[in-house]
């Protein structure tokens, strides 16, 4: 009940944030704004999907070779559902990986699944610092902005790297080290623990499997998420030009870049209304455009961000139908091959 609240609190904050956002950068131009991206909205929802399908492809990738035939479809489902669990559950970003666990539970063995969303996971991260570092690269060099403003960007991204290869770190070490630190700090029934307990030296073998033998997949899975985000940046690209804005490669570049740091350092609070939309107004502003425009830009891609969870939702009802109980991740991390 207290979750619950708090994710009440938190929109309720985020309506007033946007309201404020919206007053401050005037509400006529931002409707204006709106009314000349209109239908364009629709080919940004279809380039989400594609780079959801590139994100797939990316965990598709963390899977064992002989497992992977045929499942790229279920894959892609399962992946819009936990992501739109993540972006609804108050559990930072990663309220959504049990349920992935759970709708796989007979396509695959437990243990695998459980590798691969946690090994997915780190490598999604390491390919976003990887693209924030090359993005930031290009954007210092082709455009003028504050030291101030460069100086938080390189604190930040410090800061995110440290996250990420704190978390390489601990998976390197094993699973086992890894949960037992994390799930004595958490509200987890002991049956719960005792089972992972039972799964770790599985998990174990199935990323040191991924890690230290199949640099190939890895790679490749690196590649995918890479192409994901540079789809992201075209979207950031059509908008601009929706919006008679400069609209270079290397302008898109530096926004989407700038826009995956600031989401990294506000993983604590995914999604939360306001957050996003005053980041890209933030964003805009250091790059000497129209902070109107970005925060325009900003609710285009909250309005995408809805059409994609909802159909994760969709998704996920479809996938819950399928099953014979109703969805408690209790019974995916709990079973054992």
């Amino acid at each position: 009940m207290n979750s619950r609240r708090g994710r009440i609190a938190w929109i309720l904050v985020g309506v007033v944030l946007l309201a404020c956002l919206i007053y401050k950068s005037g509400p006529s131009r931002i409707a204006s704004d709106l009314a000349l991206i209109g239908t364009g909205l629709a080919v940004v929802v279809v380039l989400e999907f594609v780079v959801d399908g590139f994100n797939t492809l990316g965990w598709w990738f963390t899977f064992p070779p002989d497992l992977r035939g045929g499942t790229f479809g279920r894959l892609f489902f399962v992946r819009l559902a936990g992501t739109a669990l993540n972006a609804t559950l108050p559990a930072a970003s990663m309220g959504g990986e049990p349920a992935k666990v759970y709708l796989l539970h007979g396509d695959f063995p437990v243990a695998t699944v459980v590798a691969t969303v946690m090994t997915s996971s780190l490598i999604f991260s390491l390919s976003k610092a990887i693209f924030i570092a090359w993005g930031m690269f290009i954007t210092w060099r082709h455009i003028e902005v504050s030291r101030e403003f460069s100086l938080a960007v390189l604190v930040g991204f410090l800061t995110t790297l440290a996250c990420v290869l704190a978390f390489l770190l601990l998976q390197l070490r094993g699973f086992t080290d890894t949960t037992t630190q994390i799930v004595r700090r958490l509200p987890i029934p002991k049956r719960w623990m005792v089972r992972l307990k039972r799964l770790s030296p599985a998990v174990d073998a199935e990323m040191a499997a991924l890690y230290r033998s199949r640099p190939r997949d890895l790679a490749l899975a690196v590649c995918s998420h890479q192409v994901a985000f540079l789809c992201g940046v075209l979207q950031v690209l059509f908008l601009l030009r929706r919006l008679g804005l400069p609209h270079s490669f290397i302008i898109s570049l530096a926004i989407e870049s700038l826009g995956m740091l600031l989401g990294f350092v506000t993983f604590i609070v995914p999604s939360v209304l306001g957050v996003q939309e005053g980041a890209k107004l933030l964003i805009f502003t250091a790059l000497g455009l129209p902070a109107a425009a970005g925060l325009t830009v900003g609710i285009a891609f909250r309005l995408t961000s809805i059409v994609d969870n909802a159909a994760g939702l969709l998704a996920l009802a479809a996938l819950k139908g399928r099953k014979k109980s109703a969805l408690v991740p209790a019974r995916s991390w709990v079973a054992s091959d």
